[in-house]
């Protein structure tokens, strides 16, 4: 067996007949049943240190749907489509639902909350990302709200 040096590739078959996590899928933005061979937009991550990932949420495949996803340093997280697959178990009479075929369409590797929109993306759609600023250094936040006479920042306050 060759060890692929792409991470990306390495991570793509990790990824492939990942469980969705769920015995009935839905898409989690409009509630619409999702079924197997059905088209998917999954969000997949992978806190550093460990060893697999997990789906955290889909949606429609018909990519109608924005993506709303915040990235989280520390967690390497890729937002794919796919389609939904079923693995069973025939001694435990199970089925699981699974993402099959994924495509990354972006990605946020651990070092950084900032996606990377793939080029060749099958949707040429921005993930929806409220701006997340680094918190304000307490220094700052005190001498932008202090009094220069030293009194309660607002007047009457007491």
């Amino acid at each position: 067996m060759t060890r692929s040096n792409d991470p990306l590739a390495a991570d793509l078959a990790k990824l492939t007949r990942s469980s969705l996590g769920t015995g009935n899928p839905i898409c989690q933005v409009c509630g619409q049943p999702l079924h197997e061979g059905d088209d998917i937009t999954a969000y997949a991550y992978r806190a550093a240190g460990e060893p697999a990932y997990a789906i955290g949420y889909i949606m429609c495949g018909s990519d109608s749907h924005e993506h709303p996803t915040v990235f989280t340093r520390g967690v390497r997280e890729y937002i794919l489509t796919g389609h939904i697959g079923t693995c069973s178990n025939t001694r435990t009479q199970s089925t699981t639902f699974v993402l099959l075929d994924p495509t990354p369409v972006v990605t946020s590797p651990t070092t950084t909350a900032e996606p990377h929109v793939h080029p060749d993306a099958p949707t040429p759609r921005e993930p929806t990302q409220p701006t997340q600023q680094e918190p304000t250094p307490l220094l700052t936040a005190v001498q932008e709200h202090a009094r220069s006479d030293g009194g309660s920042p607002r007047e009457g306050s007491e």
